[in-house]
């Protein structure tokens, strides 16, 4: 689960969101999520692969709030 949550931050991380690398993120996690649903069962991974997705999301909201905190900043004292 740590190795598809990392994954999941990783779109947050990255200046600009191109169709390569999102498409190789989202690999990544499907083989994560694969992965744990191979070892620990079906319901787990689900469980991992959902609570996984939610910090990826809220990290990208995060993300964008703040680069838009700077923007707005940038626009008024620049």
């Amino acid at each position: 689960m740590g190795v598809a949550m990392a994954v999941a931050t990783l779109p947050s991380l990255l200046k600009s969101l191109r169709l390569l690398p999102m498409l190789l993120i989202a690999v990544l996690w499907l083989a994560a999520v694969t992965f744990m649903a191979m070892t620990a069962g079906i319901l787990p991974a689900m469980a991992g692969g959902g609570i996984s997705l939610l910090w990826g999301f809220l990290l990208m909201l995060l993300s964008l709030l703040f680069s838009g905190v700077r923007q707005m900043a940038k626009k008024r004292y620049g």
